[in-house]
């Protein structure tokens, strides 16, 4: 086996310093609020990510500039597992008694956005609230797509890796070159990042305004910080977090056009019109059942929170707003279905993304057809641009694939010898980001699984985030043998 070592490990060495700076946020924060042991831990791993990372950088050399599709892959996978393991050190020596395991859970679940949790966050240090939001901030957008914004150098072979990170079927290029479609993104991310924040701002604590900007337009959900956000009593609050869940669901592309005054272009988006009729169509079919069963006194009370819980699943938020193991089974099934389904593509949710869902119904709609016409010739259009054979058969093979480790998952978890509707919900709320789930797993909280099972779930988390291709590939043969790998 043969790797271009030298692009690998400067590709991380970059990303260590990423990380190292972004530790001085909660850094600061724990000095503001007098958290000693926490701010010496962020000080410390702050320091060394960032020498040992300058270090690295400045010591390796390209051999060659070119960068193989399996080497993209493996330095995201590489660069994913790093960020992930050294952002649970802050967990693991602030002074707090956190275990290991426990303090990784936390960090794959605030680097893959994932609404889940281990730790009590009403006992945790507001330092390390922030650090685990300021990772959903970093891992919404991708730490790939961040590195090839900021270091043009890292653009040779940058396509490769950012299309192994970034969620959807494929990564639509706004510019010439990866990298500058990549600052592009992150320009519209940090934008949309400031108006929240300014939103909220009035209504908020500036610090429990940021950590719930930076959770949700990262859609990782909301965080309710020792009762500081109700979302039962501030209509206001949950308005803002619930529309920007949207707005960091939706396809970066769109507003790409929107910037550019191509607003048309936007307002045909086939993926972001259906993704919103998509949630207007589940909400309305959960107020009515919420109605009817009597969950609630009244229709627009059920449409407010019908409207809150189901933006929440389908954009992959995992936050609530209300006791959903109470409601009626329908409204469960619906909630999973837009979960599953996930937002749209090139956006910071998960799921299956809503562009893939359109492809394969068309497919299905395609194959009645021809059972109908065998001899015709009918293409999968898109914005009408027939959908090529190769995408829609990659498409097909991601979705039995998602259902295959989702199967296998279950298989897995049920060792932990829970209930049912926990772990179906478990597995399904880590693959798919959300976090959230029934049962036991109705407010994202995972602390009844052991060590393994919360390894196991951190891992999905992982898969949900890469989109499995970035985890399965590792265990291909072919992958690991330099005689087959050809590119």
């Amino acid at each position: 086996m043969t790797y271009n070592h030298r692009v690998i490990m400067r590709t991380v060495s970059v990303i260590l310093i990423f990380e190292g700076m972004a530790m001085l946020i909660p850094f600061i924060c724990a000095v503001i609020y007098k958290e000693t042991a926490p701010a010496a831990a962020f000080l410390l791993f702050s320091i060394a990510c960032i020498v040992f990372g300058w270090t690295m950088f400045r010591t390796l050399r390209y051999y060659s500039l070119n960068i193989k599709t399996r080497e993209g892959y493996f330095v995201v996978f590489i660069s994913w597992i790093t960020v992930c393991v050294i952002g649970a050190l802050p967990y693991a020596y602030s002074d707090c008694g956190y275990s290991f395991v426990d303090s990784l859970f936390e960090s794959f679940a605030g680097w893959s956005t994932t609404g889940a949790w281990v730790l009590d966050v009403n006992n945790m240090p507001k330092s390390l609230i922030l650090w685990k939001s300021v990772c959903n901030w970093l891992g919404g957008m991708g730490i790939i797509v961040l590195t090839l914004s900021i270091f043009p150098i890292l653009g040779i072979g940058g396509q490769r890796m950012a299309n192994a990170e970034v969620p959807g079927p494929e990564l639509e290029k706004f510019a010439a070159k990866i990298g500058e479609t990549a600052k592009i993104s992150y320009r519209i991310y940090i934008v949309l990042t400031i108006v929240e924040l300014a939103m909220l701002l009035p209504s908020m604590s500036p610090y429990n305004a940021l950590v719930n900007t930076l959770s949700s337009i990262s859609t990782a959900g909301i965080v309710n910080i020792y009762g500081g956000v109700s979302l039962h009593f501030t209509p206001y609050i949950k308005t803002v977090l619930v529309f920007f869940s949207i707005v960091g669901s939706i396809n970066f592309v769109t507003y790409f056009y929107l910037y550019t005054g191509k607003a048309k272009l936007a307002l045909q988006s086939v993926e972001v019109r259906t993704y919103i009729g998509i949630l207007a169509s589940a909400s309305l079919l959960v107020a009515i059942m919420l109605t009817l069963t009597g969950e609630h006194g009244s229709f627009l009370d059920a449409l407010g929170n019908s409207v809150t819980q189901v933006v929440s699943f389908g954009s992959t938020s995992g936050f609530t707003v209300d006791n959903i193991n109470t409601w009626p089974s329908t409204c469960k099934i619906v909630l999973i279905m837009v979960m599953i389904i996930g937002g749209c593509g090139f956006s910071t949710s998960g799921g299956i993304k809503v562009v893939r869902v359109v492809v394969f119904w068309k497919l299905i709609k395609r194959g009645g057809y021809r059972r109908i016409h065998p001899n015709s010739v009918k293409s999968i259009m898109i914005h009408g641009k027939p959908v090529s054979t190769e995408n829609a058969s990659s498409i097909t093979v991601f979705l039995m694939l998602y259902f295959a480790l989702y199967l296998f998952a279950c298989l897995m978890l049920s060792l932990e010898n829970q209930d049912m509707e926990t772990t179906l919900s478990a597995v399904l709320g880590a693959l798919t980001n959300n976090g959230t789930g029934f049962g036991m797993m109705y407010d994202g909280y995972y602390g009844m699984f052991s060590w393994a099972g919360k390894l196991f779930c951190s891992i999905l988390m992982l898969a949900g985030r890469l989109e499995m291709y970035a985890i399965i590939v590792l265990f291909s043969r072919s992958f690991w043998n330099s005689d087959r790998a050809r590119s």
